[in-house]
């Protein structure tokens, strides 16, 4: 089991639509993303009682562990990712910018 760095996120269609989910994620240090993994390859981490685990690191030097909720406003609330709540906003996954090849 690792403790990997979420440093940016992809949404589809655009990173503003807030009707859409995360559908990948940039895992690596702080200044860039070394691997690109999909949504569902985070979960099925997490899922794992060996899994890796992942976090975000806020400009302000917070930290919030990713961990897995399921959508209130979905028809079949499927799972999806998050970080946990805490005081600072900029921990958060979808305060991160853009994966950009």
């Amino acid at each position: 089991m690792a403790r990997k760095r979420i440093t940016c996120i992809n949404k589809a269609p655009t990173h503003q639509d807030p009707h859409t989910h995360i559908t990948n994620v940039g895992v690596g240090d702080g200044n860039s993303w070394s691997e690109r993994l999909s949504v569902s390859e985070v979960i099925r981490q997490l899922q794992s009682p060996a899994g890796d685990r992942y976090y975000v690191h806020g400009s302000d030097g917070s930290q919030a562990d990713v961990r897995l909720g399921k959508c209130p406003f979905c028809a079949s609330a499927h799972t999806f990712i998050r970080t946990t709540p805490d005081h600072s906003l900029l921990d958060n996954l979808l305060y991160l910018p853009e994966c950009v090849s």
